[in-house]
């Protein structure tokens, strides 16, 4: 089958979740698939570059094009007279990804499209086939539970977003063949016979035990830290749970990994030398493994934690809050520890550091969950089966 995918960034391994879980949905369908994809990208950037450069040794003919922040902003103003324009998805129309896109089709006449959130659909108006989408989480809910923890203006223009894009995922919904969320939370929330769900898969190729596990008193929180819920999660921890911890075990480190640290983020490092904001790392698998505990104190945002699924892979002990945990299927108190309150949270950290057989105890039951029920290759022929595709 031709397959077209379009997305609003490329598909890579090591980045942000929506380009991981279209990285091993694509390279699975291109086993059997003739597959193109259009997305935001250059090649003079060396990330894109070598993102291109793994695609395209899959088989997968790859059109980039280029990002103009100022037309996306221009985009968004636009949008505000329109109450069913998501402002997520204005940002991403784009006058030159719908020329690439109507070129592509005419020549390449796909027989089904494959979309990478409901971001890119607007340039992709017009289209009558086969579509499916990879909406991932529900932003929705997303943005639902952010504007309930923001006050002032913040919290009524998240509160718009919110109700825009919970009626637009509803649209495409009903529009589409097949969705995907990653999480049955997710799918309540959009509440259309259309979506399935199909979990979070990880590469444990990658993601596995170390020969021997860590022993200093090191904590890995990880993820997208441009992403307000993950800065609203360290803030808090940092907060509300790290005092207690560093009171309680000498030498004990936070490794804050992943791409664009916020300002407010930055100035947590540099207040306290025991926090390091690491950014972007050349292997975040590599990061976990030299920790003792993983957190993910999650306060909002929606879909399932690849930082919690990553953590268990490498047989790292994990404390989440609830959100955080979501509906990854894993037993509370035995794969994982979750608490929700400051003070209960910190002390399971502080257990965990402080008992090298508890930590074993959770790790190996994180990892033992993770190796049986997320494989990549299982999760995505249970996609291509839904979707009736080769």
């Amino acid at each position: 089958m031709k397959l077209l995918a379009i997305s609003g960034r490329i598909p890579a391994i090591d980045r942000n979740g929506d380009q991981v879980i279209s990285y091993f949905r694509l390279s699975h369908l291109a086993r059997n698939n003739t597959v193109e994809l259009i997305c935001f990208g250059s090649r003079d950037q060396p990330e894109d570059r070598a993102a291109t450069l793994a695609l395209e040794a899959l088989g997968i003919v790859v059109h980039l094009v280029p990002w103009n922040k100022f037309s996306a902003a221009l985009q968004v103003l636009q949008a505000i007279p329109f109450p069913d324009m998501p402002f997520q998805c204005a940002y991403f129309r784009s006058r030159q990804f719908q020329k690439v896109y109507q070129t592509v089709s005419v020549r390449f006449a796909p027989e089904a499209l494959y979309a990478v959130m409901i971001r890119v659909l607007p340039n992709a108006r017009g289209y009558q086939g086969r579509l499916f989408v990879d909406m991932v989480d529900s932003m929705g809910l997303n943005f639902g539970r952010r504007a309930g923890m923001e006050k002032g203006v913040k919290g009524w223009l998240l509160g718009i977003e919110a109700r825009r894009v919970a009626a637009y995922e509803k649209q495409v919904a009903q529009r589409a063949e097949h969705c995907f969320v990653v999480s049955a939370i997710d799918q309540q929330a959009i509440g259309s016979d259309h979506v399935g769900v199909l979990p979070l898969g990880i590469d444990v190729t990658r993601f596995n035990r170390p020969a021997a596990a860590a022993t200093a008193p090191l904590i890995a929180f990880t993820g997208n830290m441009f992403y307000q819920p993950n800065v609203d999660a360290m803030l808090w921890f940092a907060e509300h749970c790290w005092p207690a911890i560093k009171a309680a075990v000498p030498g004990v480190r936070v490794l804050v990994v992943g791409n664009r640290p916020q300002p407010s983020l930055v100035a947590l490092g540099k207040a306290d030398p025991a926090i390091e904001v690491m950014g972007r790392v050349p292997s975040v698998a590599e990061v976990i493994k030299t920790a003792a505990v993983a957190v993910a104190p999650m306060r909002s945002g929606s879909g399932m934690q690849f930082k919690i699924l990553e953590a268990m892979a490498c047989g790292v002990p994990v404390v989440a809050t609830t959100i955080g945990q979501g509906d990854i299927g894993c037993v509370a108190g035995v794969d994982i520890l979750v608490r929700d309150g400051a003070a209960e949270f910190a002390q399971e950290v502080i257990s965990l550091l402080q008992s090298a057989a508890l930590r074993e105890q959770v790790g190996s039951a994180g990892y033992a969950y993770v190796q049986k029920n997320h494989s990549w290759d299982a999760i995505n022929q249970r996609f291509v089966q839904a979707c009736h595709l080769a």
